[in-house]
């Protein structure tokens, strides 16, 4: 019996995940549930023990509130934690707002994004001090945002093969299936690079057809945005619109992941220098959205009023009111199975860069294809990247390796750098970035010491 240690059990994500590895495993599973609210702990499990019914399964759910006992001996950890929540993720949204900085997401790039980071880091960096003692072959799967940081940290500081996940790559496959009308995905091969939220198609197949070509021909005299869905929502459930994605093809050749709502906070025209807004009521919720290409922003009592949800459905589920969830399409589930029963496995993988985007910094986690075996991790090298392509994704792949260094170094200069660097602050001057990274390391003071 496999022993898979979940770090952070919450209704967000235990289900999803669960449900996967129930579809991928033939064996039972030990589940070991792990959260610092007892409460989390004890929906998970009578859910798990609904799954096993509905599922006609018998895996075990054990919960523990400390991690170092639930890791001992585990064969894979997938990591699903928000240090501080959502109050200490008001803080990423609101400082920045000060000084006309409007995040769509604010969990990646950006001012935001740093915030989530330095306060995430040296929890991560604990995890990894117990990975290597308690599980030290033990596989690891980080969903956690800012997922590219936050994977850096655990492959610097321990030697667990791991890997950060997202659901950018499959995203990226769906658009391109409905440009070409596609059945499925089956026909399509694609070559991605970049970084977590900010990967870009650097070539593509149809069957045997070059995908750019085809591209091209098809539009002629039409802009992208023509054919292109209004929107489309991800494996979350957020809305996001496709205009700038368009705009970015026009603008650069190369289709970038389609998410406008990520993909717009990794440039410095889209959020930032008090960008103009306008409110909109859709399907009985109020958004603020950034009037260019129309990208509506995830805002704090989004993301509550989802978390209320989600814990209504743990409800359901266990008293039978909802049907149980389904296999999604995250691939953390068959990357465990591929390690754990050396059958290879390919897909999108965040990892640090030793050499599979050349023209990007050493050090920095990145976002490729790679194959998953008993070996681990081993990402693929992206060959002929445009240089035009690889100027813009060197800013966001700076910004995050010296905010990981940063923290693990104790460097506060540093962590300057990046801000100074990130995309987002270009509208301002270096006095007004210092000001706004106090007020947000002082906000983030109860988790973090630099």
């Amino acid at each position: 019996m496999y022993n898979i240690c979940i770090l952070g059990a919450s209704a967000m994500w235990a289900p999803r995940l669960i449900t996967d590895l129930t579809c991928v495993f033939d064996e039972p599973l030990e589940i070991r549930l792990v959260d610092i609210a007892p409460p989390a702990l004890d929906a998970c499990a009578a859910w798990g023990r609904a799954a096993n019914r509905h599922h006609r399964r018998k895996n075990k759910y054990l919960k523990f509130t400390d991690r170092k006992k639930a890791l001992r001996g585990a064969d894979a950890v997938i990591i699903t934690i928000a240090t501080g929540g959502l109050d200490a993720m008001a803080h990423d949204l609101k400082i920045p707002e000060r000084y006309g900085i409007f995040a769509t997401v604010g969990d990646t790039s950006g001012p935001g994004g740093w915030s989530r980071a330095i306060r995430n880091i040296p929890v991560f960096r604990a995890f990894a001090e117990d990975f290597q003692r308690y599980c030290p072959d033990a596989f690891i799967a980080n969903y956690t945002n800012p997922m590219a940081a936050l994977t850096a940290t655990l492959q610097q500081c321990c030697g667990n093969p791991s890997v950060g996940l997202c659901h950018a790559y499959f995203e990226t496959k769906d658009i391109i299936q409905k440009i070409f009308g596609l059945e499925d995905w089956r026909r399509i091969s694609l070559s991605i690079a970049g970084v977590n939220h900010f990967t870009w198609v650097v070539d593509f197949k149809i069957g045997r057809d070059d995908g750019y070509r085809r591209l091209r021909a098809m539009l002629k005299r039409k802009k992208l945005a023509d054919i292109l869905p209004r929107k489309s929502a991800d494996e979350i459930g957020f809305s996001s619109g496709h205009l700038l994605c368009a705009e970015l093809y026009e603008t650069f050749g190369y289709l970038p992941y389609p998410g406008d709502r990520h993909t717009c906070e990794f440039l410095s025209f889209a959020v930032a220098n008090n960008p103009a807004r306008y409110p909109l009521r859709a399907a009985s919720e109020k958004y603020d959205v950034i009037k260019y290409c129309d990208i509506r922003r995830t805002e704090i009592f989004h993301r509550r009023r989802g978390l209320r949800q989600r814990d209504r459905n743990i409800a359901d589920w266990i008293s039978g009111a909802k049907a149980m969830p389904s296999k999604t399409r995250e691939t953390g589930a068959e990357m465990i199975r591929a390690f754990l029963a050396n059958q290879p496995f390919t897909d999108a993988v965040n990892k640090i860069n030793t050499g599979q985007i050349p023209g990007l910094p050493a050090g920095a986690c990145v976002e490729t294809l790679g194959v998953v075996d008993g070996m681990g991790v081993r990402a693929i090298m992206v060959e002929h990247i445009p240089e035009h392509l690889l100027e813009v994704m060197r800013p966001p792949a700076l910004c995050q390796k010296w905010t990981v260094a940063g923290i693990l170094q104790s460097d506060r200069n540093l962590l300057l750098q990046a801000l100074y660097r990130d995309p987002q602050c270009a509208g301002l001057k270096p006095a007004q970035i210092r000001q706004m990274a106090d007020e947000l390391i002082k906000a983030n003071r109860p988790f973090v010491k630099i």
